[in-house]
């Protein structure tokens, strides 16, 4: 506990300083400069700073390496790693509104703007989530990760919704796309077997059982097919039913 405590605190100041810079600077990014992977370039600092301390957490530690990765590639304009990367980050810690940001922005790049305009959705949807405060245990770290402050709702919100406007996509319109986490996916997945294997068990397999044993009846008697009663040859009636047979 100690250990975490000590590592946030380096982190607000990390990011006090780097917010300073922007002082100087511009208040706020351009649309062209908010539609960008290079303003998380200091967001990548800060997390490359967490996964080389000794205490973080395999999962975090984890996180900051597919999201990195995922920034190179992207700035590589290798969309289908950088989605790969990206959705992998996401799975291990979905609160994190960056990450549905820069698929969406991968998606678009890649010439694909309706799928961008989906997690363009979620992106907001979490910032909302976020600024609401339903994410206690991600949100210190999520608010020291947005170093310049650009990402609040409302300003966010209407970038979004104007530069969707110039593709034709009225923002309203669009669904985030659905998010199932490891372990309710899991979960299904197990569910439907089980489910298969109960259907196999009671009902596939009982049928090809008595298929082949229709067909394969022991030698000098034939099987009723309405209710598997074994009959010599010589019957044509069934002396457990009374079905006839030619």
């Amino acid at each position: 506990m100690k250990t975490y405590i000590k590592l946030v605190g380096i982190l607000v100041f990390v990011s006090i300083i780097c917010s300073s810079f922007g002082i100087f600077g511009q208040s706020r990014f351009t649309e062209k400069e908010f539609f960008s992977y290079e303003r998380f370039v200091l967001t990548m600092q800060l997390l490359n700073a967490i996964a080389r301390n000794p205490g973080s957490r395999s999962d975090i530690k984890a996180f900051a390496t597919y999201f990195n990765d995922g920034i190179y590639a992207l700035s590589n304009e290798k969309y289908s790693a950088a989605l790969s990367k990206f959705h992998k980050s996401r799975n291990i810690w979905p609160e994190y509104f960056g990450t549905a940001f820069l698929i969406a922005l991968t998606y678009e790049r890649s010439g694909n703007i309706h799928k961008a305009s989906r997690f363009y959705k979620e992106y907001l949807n979490k910032l909302k989530t976020l600024e609401s405060g339903h994410f206690p245990i991600s949100a210190p770290l999520i608010k020291i990760l947005n170093v310049d402050d650009m990402d609040t709702y409302h300003e966010a919100k209407a970038h979004i919704e104007d530069y969707l406007r110039t593709y034709g996509i009225k923002l309203d319109n669009v669904k985030a796309p659905l998010f199932v986490s490891g372990f309710v996916k899991y979960a299904i997945i197990i569910f439907i077997l089980v489910i298969l294997f109960l259907v196999g068990h009671y009902s596939i397999w009982p049928y090809f059982k008595k298929q082949n044993r229709l067909k394969n009846p022991p030698p000098g008697f034939w099987i009723c097919r309405n209710c598997e009663e074994e009959n010599p040859d010589v019957v044509k009636e069934c002396r457990n039913c009374g079905k006839k047979y030619k």
